[in-house]
């Protein structure tokens, strides 16, 4: 785990990008929309036979973008069909409950099949599921579809910060991680922790530390190579705390857009455009989850 950062490195940190002028800011949305729009139009086209996880994120991307839920609706049925052998996970049934809502569907009533109680019914001694990403998305998955959110299942989240972000694990094991700590943070503020809290503010303090020269940012963080997934995270993570957002980390990650609107996952490798795309659509479209 990373060391805590100092005071004053911190305070340097959150102040990044604060003082980006109006005009510069107006012209980042402006080619912002236009990347969404290319974006959209990409995921538009892909097959609809994707794994189930996909399929969903999809659909959350596509109304992130502002298309409409008639525009969505063959998804939609897509997921009916292969919801209920992929969502077997707290994280696999909470990201069908965000797409059923944010394509205006029932999540408790889903192609005969209730995947709220999918997802409280993988919650445990303060936690969903196996992992912090699966907590995390059923934290959203639970706003999204406007149930309680348990005390514990929030103080289990903060308290699995250790020195510098979130990672993977609930007990700390392995590496901070730039997408898990976007992810948390996107989904604690969600959940109505105040973006004041000591343990959001210390773990964007560390997300930001990991920002590379170019303005992106690698999952394993330390100014890793420019990988979409977890620069978008962070965009979201920003917006959901209130924050503007540096220009450079907006422009890098749309200089992973292709031609054709797809986004690959790093310059040299397309890696899944798929899932590039997905996640940076809805940064693009300067919206956090949970779509609705």
């Amino acid at each position: 785990m990373t060391r805590p950062l100092p005071a004053i490195a911190l305070a340097a940190v959150v102040a990044v990008g604060a003082g980006t002028g109006s005009s510069a800011a107006l012209a980042a949305g402006g080619a912002d929309h236009t990347a969404a729009q290319r974006a959209a139009s990409w995921l538009a086209r892909t097959p609809l036979a994707a794994p189930g996880g996909q399929v969903a994120d999809t659909i959350v991307a596509l109304r992130a973008a502002g298309r409409s839920r008639a525009a969505v609706a063959p998804r939609l049925r897509r997921l009916r069909q292969v919801a209920p052998a992929y969502a077997t996970t707290a994280g696999a049934a909470a990201k069908v409950t965000l797409a059923a809502v944010a394509a205006g569907a029932d999540p408790t009533r889903f192609g005969g099949r209730d995947y709220v109680r999918g997802i409280n019914a993988r919650y445990a001694g303060g936690r969903y599921g196996a992992t912090l990403f699966e907590h995390a998305y059923a934290l959203l998955a639970l706003r999204a579809a406007q149930r309680p959110i348990p005390r514990s299942a929030i103080t289990t989240a903060l308290a699995a910060r250790r020195d510098g972000g979130w990672g993977l694990s609930f007990d700390g094991a392995g590496r901070d991680s730039v997408d898990a700590t976007g992810l948390m943070i996107e989904a604690l503020r969600a959940a109505g922790v105040p973006a004041s809290n000591a343990q959001l503010r210390a773990g964007a303090g560390w997300m930001l530390a990991q920002r590379n020269g170019q303005g992106g940012y690698a999952s394993a963080g330390a100014g890793g190579a420019t990988e979409a997934n977890p620069t978008a995270n962070v965009l979201r993570a920003l917006r959901a705390l209130g924050r503007p957002a540096p220009a450079n980390t907006r422009a890098t990650l749309r200089r992973l857009q292709e031609r054709s609107g797809a986004v690959r996952f790093t310059a040299p490798a397309p890696g899944s455009r798929l899932m590039a795309t997905n996640d940076a659509l809805i940064a693009f479209a300067d919206r956090t989850l949970p779509v609705r």
